[in-house]
């Protein structure tokens, strides 16, 4: 079986990627969707165990797996793969990641994978994360901010998205405030469409403690059917 899906990307570090990777991934499984996960680098690893993104990634699947499979490519110190790999002398696996996307992409009806940091981050000399979303022919999904600077931000990562001959399937505005007076804040959805052509697929707010999970707020406030569409 031949997996569909999306590479999760973001417009910087720490934007939410692995809360919407996470979300998406058991807001589709409750519609009754096989789901695969891959989170082919991570950094700021632990020695021993499962890093932080790849457990709740896999967890969201909702199968046992191995680590391997799931994050393939994991490194202790919290920096740009480049750095960190160079740092320990153990450079990105892409035979690894490779493999790991060959046994995911056959086994689920929809693969999710998450980049890190942005897609400009550097994972080796000449190599960015972009290209390395290149090699699963996915089309992206861009998690952004929702106030001021997104447009920027927005509009550099989807300009090198396309540059690379990436389909950018859309974005997703995380942690929105559905009650802001940020005039900011309450433009940018539509100033994303109008200037750079970009599908807004949701405005997803701060998880709230009534929130059960991330697929609640995800089912919710992202545009499942145009996604998915």
């Amino acid at each position: 079986m031949k997996a569909q899906g999306w590479f999760i990307t973001g417009t910087d570090t720490g934007v939410g990627k692995t809360f919407i990777a996470a979300g998406l991934a058991m807001a589709l499984r409750q519609l009754g969707h096989s789901v695969g996960v891959l989170k082919p680098i991570e950094t700021g690893c632990p020695v021993d165990g499962w890093p932080d993104d790849g457990r709740r990634l896999a967890e969201a699947a909702g199968a046992p797996c191995d680590i391997d499979a799931v994050v393939p490519c994991r490194y202790q110190e919290p920096l740009a793969p480049s750095v960190a790999a160079g740092r320990c002398g153990r450079p990105v696996d892409l035979q690894s990641i490779d493999a790991a996307w060959d046994a995911l992409r056959g086994a689920c009806e929809i693969a999710i994978v998450e980049g890190c940091g942005g897609l400009m981050v550097p994972i080796a000399p000449g190599t960015t994360v972009g290209h390395l979303a290149v090699r699963f022919g996915l089309p992206i999904l861009i998690v952004v901010r929702a106030g001021l600077g997104t447009l920027n931000h927005t509009g550099l990562t989807a300009h090198y998205a396309r540059s690379l001959g990436l389909t950018v399937a859309g974005i997703v505005i995380n942690q929105a405030d559905p009650q802001t007076t940020d005039i900011a804040e309450q433009t940018n959805p539509g100033e994303l469409e109008r200037a750079f052509g970009l599908n807004v697929l949701g405005s997803v707010p701060v998880l709230r403690p009534e929130q059960a999970s991330a697929a609640d707020v995800v089912a919710r406030y992202l545009n499942m059917n145009l996604l998915l569409g």
